[in-house]
């Protein structure tokens, strides 16, 4: 939208044959105010001048700098400014105006003196998408007007043009022919204002003139604004490697040469569709399936100077003490450097026992992203790694009475998210346990065993889960359900009936704990019975959706590992057909929700032939 003209600059207008009146001519005086346009002086062919405090200047003249089309009609005393796809009417006299057909009021309306018509900079400038500044000795017009350079651009060595464009400053790249080198399935609704892009990996929207952008109803800030010229958008090299984690390099030939990285996974996504399912009932039945410990290191999410004002902090912690010789342990994490700086985020143990202990099968996963596709950089990539059980595996490490030691480190960039699941088992030597996991960060090359043990307070707007709890497999049994009865959904991970992973149910303290309804770090375990009794082969289908957010993950069926992509909330949902060829099926089914995602999510169960 067009904000209201303010301030204390005025834009002239054209020509017309006749004089002000004397009274008119009493409060209009000429002054010499500098124009900038661009960094360069707009020579007009009529002085400005000024009206009740107000600077005016020749309209035709801040147009066309600015590479509009104006018309003037001396019947209707209208001004007429087209620029690409806005059409801009101003009359003579008139304190409104219309832009594609959209009318806005003036602070003062067009005026004709000395047979030249003069309009309000502000407006017509702001119309045009630009920015004026009044510096008390001048006014300033600038907006981004791209020209043609000389350097090829190349996405992941594939040519996707031969020039790029520059606004003086910065190099900008055609986004479509760089969206269809990236992904052959992308495509693309645009707007007036704006450009909606379907890929294989997610949805990104992009305004013209804003740094704000959405990836998977998310928004994310890029360092500049992408421009519209004519049909085309373009955005700076500076924005590809904020939004898509590009690589880049320049040859002596100023050529740009980007590196995308695609995520790729060894398990099928499933089909999506726009069908809704029915409303789901609750699951009443799960209950932990195993004793290991489970740490969450999720809140403070976002790590800022605020949240972690000394540069390091213990993100979370797990203290374990008792007579015990073994214990396993799980530890999830998932942060978002916003510190200014590179930072490591760290796994460690701090044995506090007078005996020896060691870690032993150390097996996990970890993952950044430079960008915003969280949910395919990073929680499906986590989530198809947990249930294939494709883990890196990391050495057993030995840990002296009274030290500590770094499980695994991860290298975290300024804007980067990373998330990590690692699982591991602390054997106790001899004597009494008493060790804690600690998850931290640091901002410096600081020894990771002198960052403080005290929790980093808790961001209470942003509530994400943080503690520790017992168990990382959570089981529960769903109704038979027998072919060609009418469909069934159910809701896990609702929060309510299955939610164990409570604030009563932790085993860290309750002031530094937030609750895990979203079961993230554990794997959700159904089993569903089918009945067929109709003497035939048929197929039932099984129906993913969210019911309460965008939602992502991966699902074991049978043993075999599927993907299902993010959906929007209730109107989108992925499927996969089942065949059942007996008089009685059982399927096993193990999820895991993508870190990012929301909760809780729809089965439907249905008979589709």
């Amino acid at each position: 939208m067009f904000k209201k003209i303010i301030g204390y600059v005025l834009v002239t207008l054209i020509s017309f044959s006749t004089m002000a009146t004397s009274t008119e001519a009493t409060s209009i005086r000429p002054v010499h105010v500098p124009i900038i346009s661009n960094g360069k002086a707009l020579q007009t062919d009529a002085s400005p001048i000024m009206v009740n405090n107000r600077i005016l200047v020749p309209f035709r003249a801040i147009a066309q700098t600015m590479g509009a089309n104006v018309f003037w009609n001396a019947n209707t005393k209208q001004v007429t400014v087209q620029k690409n796809k806005k059409v801009i009417f101003l009359t003579v006299q008139s304190s409104t105006a219309t832009i594609n057909e959209q009318t806005v009021t003036l602070d003062a309306p067009p005026i004709i003196y000395k047979g030249r018509t003069f309009v309000p900079i502000r407006f017509v400038a702001e119309a045009l998408d630009a920015h004026v500044q009044w510096t008390g000795k001048d006014v300033r017009i600038s907006w981004a007007t791209l020209q043609t350079s000389k350097g090829a651009v190349y996405v992941n060595q594939t040519k996707i043009t031969n020039n790029t464009m520059t606004d003086g400053l910065y190099t900008y790249i055609p986004l479509k022919n760089l969206l269809t080198a990236i992904d052959v399935n992308a495509d693309w609704i645009e707007t007036d204002e704006s450009l909606t892009v379907r890929l294989s990996r997610g949805q990104l929207t992009i305004f013209a003139g804003k740094k704000q952008f959405i990836v998977d109803d998310q928004e994310v800030v890029a360092p500049l604004a992408p421009i519209r010229l004519n049909d085309e958008w373009y955005v700076s090299a500076s924005w590809i490697m904020t939004v898509f984690g590009a690589q880049m390099t320049r040859n002596g030939n100023n050529d740009l040469f980007f590196s995308i990285p695609r995520t790729t996974f060894r398990s099928p996504l499933l089909p999506v569709n726009e069908t809704a399912m029915i409303v789901p009932q609750h699951v009443t039945t799960p209950k932990m399936a195993d004793d290991r410990r489970l740490l969450i290191s999720d809140n403070p999410e976002v790590l800022t100077s605020a949240s972690v004002p000394n540069g390091q902090a213990t993100l979370a912690l797990d203290h374990v003490q008792g007579l015990l010789q073994t214990m396993e342990h799980r530890v999830f994490g998932w942060h978002v450097n916003n510190l200014g700086t590179h930072a490591t985020v760290a796994i460690m143990i701090d044995n506090r026992s007078s005996s020896d202990m060691v870690v032993t099968n150390i097996r996990g996963t970890y993952r950044t992203s430079p960008n915003s596709w969280g949910h395919y950089d990073v929680g499906l990539p986590l989530a198809e790694a947990v249930l294939r059980q494709s883990f890196a595996t990391v050495p057993t490490i030995k840990v002296k009475a009274g030290a500590s030691a770094v499980i695994q480190a991860f290298d975290v960039s300024n804007n980067q998210l990373l998330g990590f699941l690692y699982d591991f088992t602390v054997q106790q030597e001899s004597g009494t346990a008493d060790y804690r996991i600690r998850t931290v960060v640091t901002n410096s090359s600081a020894n990771f065993s002198t960052i403080s043990p005290t929790l980093a307070p808790l961001d209470s707007y942003a509530t994400h889960p943080r503690g520790v709890w017992k168990g990382t497999t959570l089981e529960a049994s769903l109704p038979t359900y027998t072919i060609d009865s009418e469909p069934v959904a159910y809701s896990i991970s609702n929060g309510k009936t299955d939610h164990l992973l409570s604030v009563s149910n932790a085993l860290s303290n309750p002031n530094e704990t937030v609750h895990n309804p979203g079961h993230y770090g554990l794997t959700y375990r159904l089993s569903l019975h089918i009945q067929n009794e109709t003497g035939e082969t048929k197929t039932i289908r099984l129906r993913f959706s969210g019911r309460g957010g965008a939602y992502c993950g991966g699902i074991k069926i049978n043993g075999v590992v599927y993907l299902i992509p993010p959906l929007q909330p209730i109107t989108q949902s992925a499927y996969i057909d089942y065949t059942v060829f007996s008089s009685q099926d059982v399927l096993s089914l193990e999820l895991m929700h993508a870190g990012g995602a929301a909760l809780p999510l729809g089965i439907e169960v249905s008979t589709v032939r």
